[in-house]
């Protein structure tokens, strides 16, 4: 619809006061200022919606009837991803890679995925070839698949030609709103890059409670128009105001989506720097392609062949050809090697080609520069009409290519995703971005650093690995990246999980409310927080005392006390609840990880206590508690009967032996719970040991899944021989600990046997018989998919780092 049809649809419907008072705005509104008409619009349209519900069929977005035959009458969850990129409709690497990855992940996990392309002129009504993907749009197709009412075409009209920006964010959130109304009972997650803040207007909707309860909105830190301008050491700007005005989207966004996230360290520091809000957002590194070996029976483009038959030696520069990458310091580079270096190699430029923005070069394009600097003076060739996959099988296909990444500043790049998963020998930009990535795969080997835009530094890496041509090298397997990919992926889904729980739990939503709240921080999981508070509720009886060994900040004592608070059964409440925990921080412990994107990231140190962290978040239920910090051990219980155990303390033989000893007496035969957290921990394999041996007085009890823990009753009165006892590995023999493993398996929800295998790995590591950890190690994976690897995973690192053990090898 052109402009001049769209002025002529709104003379035709415009007939109530609300939108002749649009109206009126729009003949009044100062043409050059369309931004600050489009606000004043939206301003009007969320008053309308809020304040008078019985009209929203005035301002509603649906789809056109020919889309709505397309899509199911219900689904589920829906992931919209909305990017300018998509590797497979361009050819981008990078953002596009993120994307098709991203949505081929959600995929798998049942959720059905549309995409979104902004600033693409391409339409698709829906349609979509890719498997991941049930459909796919362009921003420019919207007044086409749309149903539209007047209020969206005026503003639409006054931002067609100038304000691009705010043509494509208004775009997206009328698409967003569309599929919202279509599913108004489904989950929708919809995930934004902040670059060009093209989620500035979805996020204002829905922080204005436009946009339905039922969306979480995401933004991920990618490459905004600040770092940009940085990166390619621009600091003066041609249209300043839409420079600023952009630069606020993105920050906006970021600042007040329901979840955002950041890639890297590096870049997290840098928007910091630009004065950005971060201690809300969470780190979360790319879900990544695992590149399937072998390669080599992919044949190459025909007229790419001639460079996997070269003889010489195969110098890549990989990636977009300009500034940012590092083009100019990788060519000044080249002209410092000596003619009979330069003899030995044939240089093989392999990205994307783009006008150049560096001042006086305005007009050239990377092509152009390439030839102009290096004129007839050595071999070269520039490759750039791939796609991202061809050019890493061209590089693989290559002999013992020598792969150089020489950006000045990068973000979390895919290029060191992509290249440190080859046997490629890499001479790489000792910046941020690269040193997180390539610590992220565990690549190490053939890996030469040389700082970032120096020329020398950089000439002086490509004479080392043309001198060591060629390498040997190992790669990550590709066990482990599968590992690392599915841990990425898990807390991916525990973040919108805990997102979504929020929605389903708030006091108006619509939504299911199978979930009764939302999740406490801790370390323990939604569904174990769930069962406590049930049980202190209704199936606590007040005969004996409630013990918590071990507790962190208090999600489960306050799960405990919220339980006992409500349970009309119980008359003296007062200190029943008595919490054990030493409030020491510990890396080890994996603290620092289970707080990143919260209040308390960067708070403590090893060594400190949080013990006050604690006492102020149990403190509207402090009647309920006794706190007892120290150690178990040395202060023991001597507060008579324990109608609940719930034991996070079972960290090694020591304690397991004090607790057996100092609280198990106290235990009551037929009534009380012994609940271990750590069941399908993949470290505390004696928990599954002792369980076993004493299975004929601990019985599991049928309950919903609760995650790694598992709750036993206490039937009968376990012989004091047992409990005084001090056992230790060398107390079970091998039969008996076959046993045991068999027997937890047997009592553990499907979904954690991988864990309970990971376990028995992990006990054989523990008493130093690797050939046999080694074994169960491989029969594991053998059996499981990809996805169920993830404790398994843990304890391969565990090996590696602790007794330099390779379980794969």
């Amino acid at each position: 619809m052109k402009p001049a049809d769209i002025e002529k649809f709104l003379s035709q419907k415009i007939n109530s006061n609300e939108e002749k008072l649009l109206q009126q705005y729009f003949s009044e509104a100062n043409v050059n200022q369309p931004l600050a008409f489009t606000n004043k619009i939206l301003n009007l349209i969320f008053q309308k919606e809020r304040l008078q519900n019985h009209h929203n069929n005035n301002f509603e977005v649906s789809f056109k009837q020919i889309i709505k035959d397309k899509l199911p009458p219900a689904v589920t969850r829906i992931a919209l991803l909305v990017t300018t990129e998509y590797e497979g409709i361009f050819r981008n690497g990078g953002i596009g890679t993120y994307y098709r990855t991203l949505s081929e992940r959600l995929a798998a996990e049942d959720f059905y995925v549309v995409l979104l392309l902004c600033q693409s002129q391409e339409k698709f009504a829906g349609e979509s070839t890719i498997p991941a993907v049930k459909h796919i749009f362009s921003t420019s197709e919207c007044m086409d698949v749309l149903e539209l009412q007047p209020t969206h075409l005026a503003i639409l009209s006054q931002l067609q030609h100038g304000e691009w920006v705010d043509y494509e964010n208004y775009c997206a959130l009328f698409f967003v709103t569309a599929i919202a109304t279509t599913f108004p009972n489904t989950y929708i997650y919809i995930e934004f890059p902040e670059m060009l803040g093209l989620g500035y207007r979805t996020v204002q909707a829905k922080q204005t409670a436009i946009l339905g309860e039922n969306c979480v909105v995401a933004v991920t830190l990618h490459s905004g128009q600040e770092w940009l301008q940085e990166a390619h050491a621009r600091y003066t700007h041609s249209h300043p105001d839409w420079f600023w005005q952009t630069s606020h989207y993105e920050q906006y966004s970021f600042e007040q989506a329901d979840l955002a996230f950041f890639l890297s360290h590096f870049l997290k520091e840098k928007v910091e720097k630009y004065g950005w809000k971060t201690s809300h957002a969470k780190h979360l590194p790319y879900c990544f392609s695992v590149i399937e070996q072998p390669l080599k029976t992919i044949t190459p483009r025909n007229d790419l062949q001639w460079l996997v038959d070269e003889d010489k030696i195969p110098l890549v520069f990989f990636g977009r050809l300009e500034e940012r990458k590092g083009l100019f310091t990788f060519l000044e580079a080249i002209k410092l090697l000596e003619s009979s270096v330069i003899e030995k190699v044939h240089i093989i430029f392999l990205g994307k080609n783009v006008e150049l923005q560096a001042e006086g070069l305005q007009g050239l394009d990377s092509q152009q520069y390439i030839k102009q600097k290096l004129g007839s003076k050595c071999c070269y060739t520039i490759v750039t009409d791939l796609f991202s996959q061809e050019a890493i099988q061209l590089v693989n296909l290559l002999h013992c290519a020598i792969v150089c990444l020489t950006s000045s500043q990068e973000n979390f790049p895919h290029t060191a995703l992509e290249m440190g998963q080859l046997p490629v020998s890499l001479i790489v930009s000792d910046t941020g971005g690269f040193r997180e990535t390539l610590n992220l795969i565990g690549r190490t080997d053939g890996v030469r650093w040389f700082i970032p835009e120096n020329v020398l530094s950089l000439a002086q890496a490509m004479i080392e690995a043309i001198s060591a041509y060629p390498e040997k090298l190992g790669v990550p397997m590709r066990e482990f990246l599968h590992f690392v990919n599915q841990r990425l992926l898990n807390q991916r889904f525990e973040y919108m999980k805990q997102a979504f729980y929020q929605i389903a739990t708030s006091p108006a939503s619509h939504l299911d409310k199978s979930e009764p709240r939302r999740w406490i921080l801790g370390m323990t999981h939604l569904t174990e927080q769930l069962f406590l508070e049930n049980y202190a509720q209704n199936e606590y009886s007040g005969r004996g005392e409630v013990v918590e060994l071990g507790c962190w900040f208090g999600s489960s004592t306050i799960s405990l006390a919220m339980g006992l608070e409500a349970n009309s059964c119980v008359t003296n409440k007062n200190q029943r609840i008595h919490v054990y925990d030493i409030f020491i921080w510990s890396s080890q412990a994996n603290m620092p990880q289970s707080v990143i994107g919260t209040s308390l990231e960067g708070k403590y140190k090893d060594g400190d206590s949080f013990l006050n962290e604690y006492l102020e978040r149990i403190h509207p239920w402090s009647h309920l508690i006794h706190v007892y910090p120290g150690d178990l051990a040395e202060i023991g219980w001597q507060q008579g009967e324990i109608e609940c155990l719930f034991i996070d303390a079972m960290k090694s033989w020591e304690l397991t032996n004090s607790i057996i000893k100092n609280f198990f007496p106290y235990l009551i035969p037929e009534v009380s719970l012994v609940i271990h957290q750590d069941f399908a921990h993949y470290y505390t394999s004696w928990i599954h040991l002792i369980m076993y041996r004493l299975r004929e007085y601990l019985v599991p009890i049928e309950h919903p899944f609760i995650y790694s823990s598992r709750a036993f009753r206490y039937v009968k009165l376990i012989p004091n021989d047992l409990l005084q006892n001090s056992y230790s590995f060398d107390s079970f023999s091998e039969t008996e600990v076959e046993a045991a493993f068999d027997y937890s398996l047997d009592i553990t929800a499907k979904k954690m046997q991988p864990n309970i295998l990971a376990a028995k790995v992990m006990h054989f590591i523990h008493v130093k018989n690797f050939e046999k950890a080694k074994l169960e190690f491989k029969e594991s994976i053998a059996q499981l998919d990809s996805f169920e690897w993830l404790e398994l995973a843990d304890v391969q690192i565990n090996a590696k780092i602790y007794h330099s053990i390779d379980l794969l090898s």
